[in-house]
C-alpha cells in the first residue's frame, strides 16, 4: 500500500515538472501520452481508491485530479491571438472518426487522441464526486455537474484565450463523467 502511495504522490511533482504540454516534449506521439497518462491516472486511482477507506486519502486524490485538470486544459496554455468558438455538434468528433464497413475508421490520429483524451480527463469526475460528497450519489446530479465544470473550464478558455469553446468537448467531457460515475456503481460503491 505504502509504494502505491508513494508512486501516486510521485505523479503531482511529474507534473509539476512539465512546463509545456507533453504533446510538445514527446513530438509526434499526436497526444497518445496523455491518453496513456489519463489511463494510468485512472486506474492507479481506482486501485488506491478500492485499496484504502481513508478519506484523507480520497481528498489527496482529488487534489492531483483537479490539479492534472487544470494543467491539461489551463495552466499550459498560451493565449491566442482572438476567442474561437466551434458550436456545431459532432463536427470535431466527425473530424476524428468516421464509420465504415468495417467499423470506426480514424480519419486523424490528433482528432482522436483529444477525443479520448477529453473523455479520460473526465471519468475521475464521475467517481470521485459521488465518493466525496453523498449528494452527488445519483447519476442525475453527477453527470450535470460534470457537464458544469466542463462548461466553467470551456468558457474560461474562450474569455482568456487559452483554447477554444468547443460543444464537442463538453459532449466527450459529459460522457467521461457519465463512464466515471458508471465505474463508482459498479466498483467502488
Amino acid at each position: 500500500m505504502i509504494s502505491y502511495t508513494l508512486a501516486f504522490i510521485g505523479f503531482l511533482p511529474g507534473m509539476l515538472i512539465l512546463s509545456e504540454p507533453v504533446w510538445t516534449i514527446f513530438p509526434g506521439s499526436e497526444g497518445g501520452i496523455e491518453v496513456l497518462m489519463g489511463l494510468g491516472f485512472i486506474l492507479l486511482s481506482l486501485i488506491l481508491l478500492k485499496l484504502t477507506k481513508n478519506r484523507g486519502f480520497l481528498w489527496l486524490v482529488t487534489g492531483v485530479y483537479v490539479f492534472a485538470l487544470l494543467y491539461f486544459t489551463l495552466l499550459t496554455r498560451h493565449p491566442m491571438s482572438e476567442s474561437v468558438t466551434l458550436l456545431t455538434p459532432f463536427a470535431t468528433i466527425r473530424n476524428a472518426i468516421s464509420w465504415g464497413d468495417s467499423g470506426i475508421i480514424i480519419k486523424s490520429w490528433i482528432n482522436f487522441y483529444a477525443l479520448i483524451a477529453n473523455i479520460l480527463l473526465f471519468m475521475p469526475a464521475g467517481y470521485l464526486l459521488p465518493k466525496l460528497f453523498s449528494r452527488t450519489r445519483h447519476w442525475y446530479i453527477t453527470i450535470p455537474v460534470g457537464l458544469f465544470i466542463s462548461a466553467f473550464i470551456e468558457v474560461t478558455q474562450l474569455l482568456t484565450k487559452l483554447g477554444c469553446f468547443d460543444v464537442d468537448d463538453l459532449i466527450a467531457n459529459t460522457l467521461g463523467a457519465a463512464l466515471g460515475y458508471l465505474i463508482y456503481r459498479t466498483l467502488l460503491k
